[in-house]
């Protein structure tokens, strides 16, 4: 009889939980997981928590806005339940109108600081049209997750700073799930890096997002010597403002931090199950200490004459793979079919003799790569 009353009791409680919210959190074994959207020349950082919360800092230039939003999706983001702007510089708060239009925005923080441009303008129109306020980011505010194990605190700004010193307003984030802890620290430069150290806010981290996109006058010495960060992440452009410096990718050196870039390494995952960090990243890296996944890989074919005259010669071209991959192209004329043999990202020529007039010629392209099979087509029509 125990027996059963147990069994009863059991489903009684389940059937409770389910309808008045209630969740067994710890039945899921899931990451906490980063990710540094390559978006060039500025900062775009999503984070997923274990119970599926989601978290924004920043979301690059305006133009970029676009690309963010498509990145989101495709991580099936719906919801955003904690939006972050850490600062008004244009290349870290111009994509987050496009953001906050895109989704469901359930809080939004950001210093206490304005600016008259028109990124930030934008941003406060977003903000207001879906209704928000906007809380403020400064040391001691908490964001209320609900993972028991995940807390989310600003350590910065300590203090305010003028207004045309920017950078030091940056909303500086502790992120930490368990054993590991993680560090955003937007653009802070020297001047907030010294505050947060006299507060005695830094302490070591596992991973660092490096300030101002490697700039020399952040990530200071006597920061790193707090900080000791294992890894560190630079979210930064191809050829911009010469980020990252010289001088602080030495610092970073010295200090024995394995750096990853999204100028070089594309966007850089980091997965956290609350001891150990995996990372990932979009590119294939030269380091073997990381995990590399390639993106998502969608095969091209496009020809430069889709109208080419009889015997004329046309230029296959492939991309969507690693360069060097080979593939397979046939083409299917009205009275027979030719195969060719071509690598990715090299132009095949292609002599398509007497081929009728009129007649559309299809072009099926087929490449194998690790395992697994590519498709893409193209067409050109003779005149």
């Amino acid at each position: 009889m125990k027996r059963r009353f147990g069994l009863v009791g059991l489903i009684a409680v389940l059937f409770i939980s389910l309808f008045s919210g209630a969740s067994f959190t710890s039945a899921a074994s899931k990451n906490l997981d980063v990710h540094f959207i390559n978006i060039g020349q500025g900062d775009a950082i999503y984070i997923k928590t274990p119970n599926g919360e989601n978290i924004i800092i920043d979301a690059g230039n305006r133009a970029k806005g676009h690309d963010v939003v498509k990145y989101l999706k495709s991580q099936k983001v719906q919801t955003i339940d904690y939006l972050i702007a850490t600062h008004p510089d244009a290349d870290h708060i111009g994509g987050l109108d496009e953001v906050i239009n895109s989704f469901k925005v359930k809080s939004v923080y950001a210093p206490k600081v304005s600016h008259t441009t028109k990124a930030y303008k934008d941003f406060l129109q977003a903000v207001k049209k879906k209704k928000l306020t906007i809380k403020t980011a400064k040391a001691g505010v908490k964001l209320p997750l609900k993972h028991k194990s995940v807390t989310a605190k600003f350590i910065g700004p300590v203090k305010s700073y003028s207004k045309s010193d920017l950078n030091n307003w940056s909303a500086v984030l502790h992120l930490k799930y368990n054993q590991n802890t993680f560090l955003f620290t937007g653009d802070a430069e020297q001047k907030a890096e010294n505050d947060m150290i006299a507060k005695k806010y830094i302490s070591k981290v596992d991973v660092l997002k490096v300030s101002h996109h490697g700039a020399s006058n952040a990530t200071t010495q006597s920061f790193l010597n707090k900080a000791k960060p294992k890894y560190a992440v630079i979210s930064v452009g191809k050829n911009n403002y010469k980020h990252p410096t010289t001088a602080t990718l030495n610092r970073l050196k010295a200090a024995k931090a394995k750096v990853y870039r999204t100028d070089k390494d594309g966007t850089v995952k980091a997965s956290s199950n609350g001891k150990t960090i995996k990372f990932s990243t979009s590119k294939k890296s030269s380091s073997n200490n990381s995990t590399t996944t390639p993106s998502t890989y969608k095969l091209t074919a496009s020809l430069d004459n889709r109208t080419p005259k009889q015997n004329a010669t046309v230029n296959l071209t492939v991309k969507g793979l690693p360069k060097g991959t080979k593939y397979k192209a046939a083409f299917h004329y009205k009275s027979t079919d030719t195969t060719y043999s071509g690598k990715v990202g090299e132009k095949l020529p292609v002599k398509i003799g007497r081929a009728a007039k009129g007649y559309t010629v299809k072009v099926n392209v087929t490449s194998t790569y690790k395992g697994k099979t590519y498709k893409a087509s193209t067409s050109f029509t003779p005149k």
